[in-house]
């Protein structure tokens, strides 16, 4: 069974991708940006990146938002992708696969506009047989899985659990409540939910989108 730990200040991620929303500022993932060996981002990130110093593998999008400054300093960066029936966070993670990352966090996906905020959960839940791909906010982090697996957490952790498929069958242990009749026949049924012990089980086996609020 996979498990899926929390993220910590002092660990460093093998890959970042750095999305358009507004810009890290929190202790964790201002540390797991500042850490990570590798940063790619998207367009529209790359300006505040770069600003504060920053140094990305990779600018990935169709090139529309960013100064010929950067167009200039980082000409052999630049990832030209004019696509635009994708997003730049999709782009970016292509680009993330295509270069042998399957290990990929990424920051910057909420705020600014709440339609991206919920585009970018749902086309990375559509992609998650490419990578093992993690969402880390300002308060908690979304992983994406289609089969049981195991989740560090701590008693009195607040987690909310979607599926996709209304007919998938999913059961928990370690959680206050279980999916009434192992479904969760509207999204928002397992909204809120609650750790009991030091980590839990999610038993799926249909696209599930798992949310930990962290300390």
């Amino acid at each position: 069974m996979e498990r899926y730990k929390l993220p910590n200040c002092d660990e460093t991620p093998s890959c970042v991708i750095l999305a358009a929303g507004e810009f890290p500022c929190g202790e964790l993932t201002t540390a797991l940006l500042d850490r990570a060996e590798c940063v790619i981002c998207c367009d529209s990130a790359a300006q505040e990146y770069c600003q504060r110093g920053g140094e990305p593998m990779a600018i990935v999008g169709d090139m529309d938002s960013i100064p010929e400054s950067l167009r200039v300093g980082f000409a052999e960066r630049l990832v030209v992708r004019p696509e635009q029936d994708v997003n730049d966070l999709w782009k970016a993670l292509t680009y993330a696969t295509e270069h042998g990352f399957h290990d990929i966090t990424v920051l910057g996906a909420f705020g600014r506009r709440e339609d991206h905020s919920i585009g970018n959960i749902m086309l990375l839940a559509a992609r998650l047989h490419e990578a093992r791909v993690r969402v880390v906010g300002e308060r908690g982090i979304f992983d994406f899985i289609d089969r049981p697996s195991l989740f560090e957490s701590f008693p009195g952790e607040q987690v909310s659990l979607f599926t996709l498929d209304p007919s998938t069958e999913i059961s928990v242990c370690g959680l206050r409540y279980d999916p009434p009749q192992n479904r969760l026949a509207a999204m928002w049924q397992g909204v809120s939910n609650e750790a009991v012990s030091e980590e839990f089980e999610i038993h799926t086996h249909g696209t599930t989108i798992v949310y930990r609020l962290l300390r």
